[in-house]
């Protein structure tokens, strides 16, 4: 995949238009639609994607990501995309209408032999441009239009919305079933206060990714990847309140079960499965030894299930399935 800073002359590709936050089973979709048309006309697929959430010029305040930026174009690379045009999204763009941006963008830059969108896709001042209008300019420029119908999983439909709203409440097995994979953040493990070790416990100190949305404070289990390996682990995300009086930032730390070893300096995924509970104060280390003991008990006997998802939609005339997300 090649990613490109910017707009560029390349002609004749399959586009995917959309912000795709997260990149869930909808997304996927989407692109996958893009790409497999970009195949069955011998030709390449593209992305365009705003670096920030176009509602952050409008309302001056920054937007909560499912997906670190960098994550999101690694799994564009694994969807199989050729290339992905990065654009901020400015005052110019504000303004621009959706003729604008189809005539000035879209068709000189591109000269698309297809376009994929969701079927909730809008784009132009004040979000006037709409699957109509591309498929209007589909027939008048010659370029195939393909709208991507509501995808449901378990009678929920799928959004980033939903998404964002079943992690602020720790729904994890739903957002997992949006999301057609599991919900994460990566992070370098630091140096902490070592205070876990002396109750046996010793944590990994991480930094929770600024950009994206944040969970509930409490005590979490965890899967925890690292070295292509995957441990079961309880992470703390939260004030400390035992050990640190008026800690203004929530940070990560997690313990890792059936582990041991240095990780210090390595970049480590977690993803959380199940809240364990709230975040409290102990009166002493030793009753905290205790607590954590018994967090330890939960993630250990954890049981792991499998998500299924539904994934009904029309793709390209000449496709019978949807593909499904092969990033996982």
């Amino acid at each position: 995949m090649k990613v490109i800073g910017g707009l560029s002359h390349i002609h004749g590709l399959s586009l995917a238009l959309g912000f795709f936050d997260g990149i869930h089973i909808g997304h996927a979709v989407v692109i996958k639609n893009a790409v497999k048309c970009a195949q069955i006309m011998n030709t390449q697929s593209g992305v365009i994607l705003f670096r920030k959430h176009p509602r952050e010029t409008f309302t001056g305040k920054k937007c909560a990501n499912i997906l670190e930026f960098n994550e999101k174009l690694n799994m564009l690379n694994r969807l199989g995309v050729d290339y992905v045009f990065l654009l901020d999204f400015n005052e110019d763009f504000a303004k621009m209408t959706a003729t604008d941006y189809l005539e000035k963008i879209i068709l000189p830059y591109f000269q698309p032999v297809a376009i994929t969108t969701g079927f909730n896709h809008t784009f132009g001042l004040g979000g006037e441009g709409s699957p109509a209008l591309l498929k209007q300019y589909s027939e008048d420029f010659n370029f195939k239009y393909y709208q991507i119908p509501p995808i449901t999983t378990k009678n929920t439909l799928i959004s980033s919305t939903t998404i964002k709203n079943s992690i602020a409440n720790s729904n994890f097995e739903l957002a997992r079933d949006l999301l057609g994979y599991g919900f994460y953040i990566k992070s370098p493990v630091i140096h902490g206060r070592k205070i876990g070790r002396t109750i046996n416990f010793p944590t990994a100190n991480l930094i929770y990714p600024e950009d994206v949305i944040k969970i509930e404070r409490g005590v979490y289990f965890v899967i925890v990847s690292t070295n292509r390996k995957n441990y079961r682990g309880v992470m703390n995300y939260g004030l400390r309140p035992t050990v640190e009086k008026g800690e203004i930032i929530a940070v990560p730390e997690v313990h890792l079960l059936d582990f041991s070893g240095n990780l210090y300096g390595n970049i480590v995924k977690v993803s959380p499965v199940a809240k364990i509970r709230d975040e409290r104060p102990f009166n002493s280390l030793n009753e905290l030894k205790e607590q954590i003991t018994k967090d330890c008990e939960f993630a250990s006997n954890y049981q792991l299930g499998k998500p299924k998802h539904e994934k009904k939609t029309k793709l390209c005339p000449e496709q019978t399935k949807v593909p499904a997300p092969d990033f996982l």
